[in-house]
């Protein structure tokens, strides 16, 4: 059933986006109508690239967003997580940011010590790091192809929550609990910390006690970015890992899919982003899916601001929102069933998820408010516009990201393991 959906999901919604009306602009582009829709008797690439919840029986060819690693994956199914065009080596630039590292201001405006990290941090105490990390996670990436959603999806969901310091790997035990209790963190895909704890011990191999799970889940989220398509940018290296993490923090301090742009933007405005940044960041949704449970309220049982109801909401694209709810019809008996959050190219990093938005094929309602807040909307036009402008500004957003609230020196410590401390942890 699960997979019988997952189908069912990938051609109605793409064969709606493909011929369907649309909100506003020109025709799908050719590739658009085609995407994921790969031949022979497996699962179309778009499927593969889909991921599935935690849980038993995830197909071979849907990367296992719960944890389960080890499966394979057919080779067209591990090209979805490949951008377009020539392959792209996963240490590769796909757009290098040119300049020096975040500005001072921008840096103490994200709560980071510039000045302590440097990219070059561990050219002495262990040169081979990056690339350690780079290995690693491409071949988790070619193996199961969501891990680059997930990996982006943890790594902002440590970020946004007392700064980039590993916090969010601590696994909670009979006495602690950690920010893995948060229920908003409940969902977090385990390929993604599978990455960052196989990385971990590679290069405990090579130089034990050097590199800290901090920089292993920054660097990892960018080789990933740019090895599906995207831009790579700096990410200055020098991070302690956290000595604490809070089990109630994450559900006060992140957004949820069902929060307005209004309330997001507070969120982001008082940790020192600005709209612009927000709305760049936004553009990681290119990648992974969400499910049907987050949108459910957009395509059953609808009812406006003024209670009237209507068979989904009017804003989204008809046969977009048909075809979810032909895919998602039993979802409550399997919460599993997700949808792409990007359905023209679901693996592939690029500004298609704003072109969406524009066509009313937005998934969640915060992509809809997005369109909707004329804070937003002129950026979400831009970018759809212009995919360099795109990458250009998620490139200088994600390195402000990954200076926010940073640890060094005394503040955090090198773990011997990403989900433990080394000596327990101090008081939350």
């Amino acid at each position: 059933m699960r997979l019988l959906s997952l189908l069912l999901l990938a051609a109605a919604t793409l064969l709606a986006a493909a011929v369907a009306g649309v909100r506003a602009g020109p025709e799908m582009p050719q590739a658009a109508s085609v995407a994921g829709m790969g031949a022979g008797p497996g699962v179309p690439q778009a499927a593969a690239a889909a991921g599935m919840g935690a849980g038993t029986q995830v197909p071979k060819a849907a990367a296992a967003a719960g944890g389960l690693a080890g499966s394979g994956v057919p080779q067209a199914a591990a090209a979805a997580g490949m951008g377009a065009g020539t392959q792209v080596p996963q240490a590769a630039a796909a757009g290098v940011l040119a300049g020096p590292g975040v500005p001072k201001a921008a840096a103490a405006a994200a709560g980071g010590p510039a000045a302590k990290l440097s990219p070059d941090f561990y050219s002495q105490t262990c040169p081979r790091a990056e690339r350690i990390i780079a290995e690693v996670v491409q071949s988790k990436q070619m193996a199961n192809p969501t891990t680059a959603a997930g990996m982006l999806r943890v790594f902002f969901h440590d970020c946004f929550v007392t700064g980039c310091d590993a916090s969010v790997l601590i696994a909670p035990t009979r006495f602690a609990k950690s920010e893995k209790d948060a229920e908003i963190n409940h969902s977090l895909p385990g390929d993604a910390f599978d990455a960052v704890v196989r990385s971990k011990l590679a290069l405990e191999l090579e130089c034990p006690g050097v590199v800290s799970c901090a920089d292993v889940l920054a660097l990892a989220s960018r080789v990933l970015v740019t090895m599906t398509g995207g831009p790579r940018y700096p990410v200055p290296l020098g991070r302690k890992d956290s000595l604490s993490s809070s089990p109630t923090a994450p559900d006060v301090e992140l957004p949820h899919s069902n929060f307005t742009v209004g309330r997001i933007l507070e969120l982001f405005l008082a940790k020192g982003f600005t709209v612009q940044e927000m709305v760049a960041l936004s553009g990681a949704h290119t990648l992974g899916f969400a499910h049907c449970q987050e949108f459910a309220s957009r395509i059953y049982n609808y009812r406006d601001k003024t209670g009237k109801p209507a068979p989904f909401d009017p804003t989204m694209n008809p046969g977009y929102a048909k075809g979810l709810q032909a895919a998602c019809k039993e979802y409550l008996k399997d919460p599993t069933i997700a949808a792409f959050n990007d359905v023209m190219t679901p693996g592939k990093f690029d500004n298609m998820y704003y072109v969406n938005i524009e066509r009313g094929l937005g998934l969640l309602s915060t992509d809809e408010d997005m369109w909707s807040d004329l804070r937003t909307r002129p950026l979400v036009e831009r970018y759809a516009a212009n995919n360099t402008a795109f990458f250009d500004d998620f490139a200088r957003a994600m390195e402000k990201l990954s200076m926010y609230g940073v640890k060094t020196g005394a503040d955090g410590e090198i773990r011997r393991r990403c989900d433990a401390y080394n000596d327990g942890p101090t008081t939350v």
